[in-house]
């Protein structure tokens, strides 16, 4: 199953309008910070266009991160290349799960659409045997949910 998700445009667009006031009333004094300015305000503009697929196969999991079409990060993961997978809160109602791999980066799901992503993973971790570890936090989301 595919699982999407998208950069937070509510927390980065207001911040990107910030940096292009600073950079107006900098760039008369000071060019080099001018120059900074300048580059985090292009990082955050491209930040916007940032998109992000999960994707749980019958025996291997995908992460994938695209800027517009453009494929910028790919990872494949196998069932014996998972050391655990483990569940956590990060706000309120907000649910994360780490998958803890052998060899590179975690992966980290958070966020993504539809929402039984966190379901589906731990069925591929019940069918393989995979340790899975949940935070109390995590358990009082799963009641309430």
């Amino acid at each position: 199953m595919l699982f999407k998700a998208t950069a937070q445009k509510n927390i980065i667009f207001p911040l990107l309008l910030l940096k292009v006031l600073l950079f107006v009333q900098v760039f008369q004094y000071n060019k080099i910070v001018a120059f900074l300015l300048l580059f985090a305000i292009l990082c955050s503009l491209l930040s916007l266009f940032i998109r992000y697929e999960f994707k749980i196969d019958k025996d291997i999991l995908t992460y994938r991160t695209y800027i517009l079409r453009v494929n910028v990060y790919e990872k494949a993961v196998k069932p014996m290349e998972i050391k655990k997978i483990v569940f956590k809160r990060v706000s309120w109602k907000t649910k994360l799960a780490t998958v803890r791999v052998e060899n590179g980066w975690n992966m980290r799901i958070s966020l993504f659409n539809p929402p039984n992503v966190f379901k589906e993973l731990e069925t591929f971790a019940g069918e393989f045997d995979i340790d899975v570890q949940k935070t109390s936090d995590y358990k009082a989301l799963e009641k309430t949910s």
